[in-house]
């Protein structure tokens, strides 16, 4: 549905975007995945229209917009990282509030908001100040409000950060059903967890693209290999041997009673590290991440 290319961004000195080129399927969940300072919000920003790009054009549905944010801003509805709810109004105060502000029919508006209200779980606090809510809950509020324009591109901020685990569920899986009716959703997130729910995975680091596919493509084409060993003596004797040995510093990692240990080269760890157990595993995408974020 979208498409950025060669796409950069500096402030300054800054260059918080460095000719990124990534796409946003149709109909699927996108998530942008890397730590603070990424460039993921300044992204987002672009392509809403909130930030000018220095180079690189945007494309929807296959056209150049041309700087013609409407084009996309009519389609969308985008949560920033600090979504503006007033704290003063009720739940459904906010969601009035902010249908009026996208032009929501009324008779359409009362459907909308008693459907999201019920899919969301907000029913029953529809009378609840903003401010008494919980973090998820806000957060579920924020979603309801960009919903109500019925957006086909659905656009992210780090919805979750700082949310319970049991509001993270609930709130992915109304992404989930957003996902079966046909929307497109693109989303950030710091929680390399997370980003295993994503159809389209973009890995991003320091304003540049360091790898963009399917959960399983990304497997695929991964080049190392992962073991858990169980080390034979302390563990502390053993990592300090491992920290001197030039072909494993670097690539394993104390993990409670085990190490973690990649390994790209022919042969095992086991050849070079002391142990009473090892076994090969599948690697997160946080053993992805850190493996090319040390390669960049």
């Amino acid at each position: 549905m979208v498409r950025l290319e060669h796409i950069s961004k500096q402030f300054g000195a800054i260059r918080a975007v460095d000719d990124v080129t990534l796409d946003i399927p149709g109909g699927a969940i996108t998530i942008l995945a890397g730590a603070d300072g990424a460039g993921k919000s300044t992204l987002f920003k672009m392509l809403v229209g909130l930030a000018k790009k220095d180079a690189g054009a945007i494309l929807l549905d296959g056209t150049d917009i041309n700087g013609d944010y409407s084009r996309v801003t009519a389609v969308c509805g985008y949560m920033p990282e600090r979504f503006s709810l007033y704290s003063d109004l009720s739940v459904e105060e906010n969601m009035d509030f902010f249908a009026a502000v996208q032009q929501v029919p009324a008779p359409r508006r009362r459907e909308l908001k008693e459907r999201l209200l019920q899919r969301t779980g907000m029913a029953p606090f529809r009378r609840r100040r903003a401010g008494a809510l919980s973090g998820g809950m806000k957060q579920k509020l924020a979603l309801s409000s960009i919903l109500l324009s019925s957006p086909r591109l659905i656009i992210l901020d780090e919805p979750t950060t700082g949310v319970d685990p049991l509001s993270r569920i609930e709130f992915f899986a109304i992404i989930e059903d957003l996902k079966k009716e046909g929307r497109t959703i693109v989303m950030s997130t710091p929680y390399l967890d997370e980003a295993e729910k994503g159809d389209h995975i973009v890995f991003i680091r320091n304003g540049r693209v360091m790898r963009q596919d399917s959960l399983a493509g990304l497997r695929a084409s991964f080049p190392a290999r992962l073991f858990r060993i169980l080390p034979a003596g302390n563990i502390f004797e053993v990592m300090r041997q491992v920290a001197a040995d030039p072909d494993l510093a670097g690539r394993a990692h104390p993990r409670g009673r085990y190490i973690r240990c990649l390994q790209t080269g022919a042969g095992d760890p086991g050849e070079r590290i002391p142990h009473l157990e090892m076994v090969e595993e599948q690697p997160t995408l946080e053993d992805m991440y850190i493996y090319y974020e040390r390669q960049a």
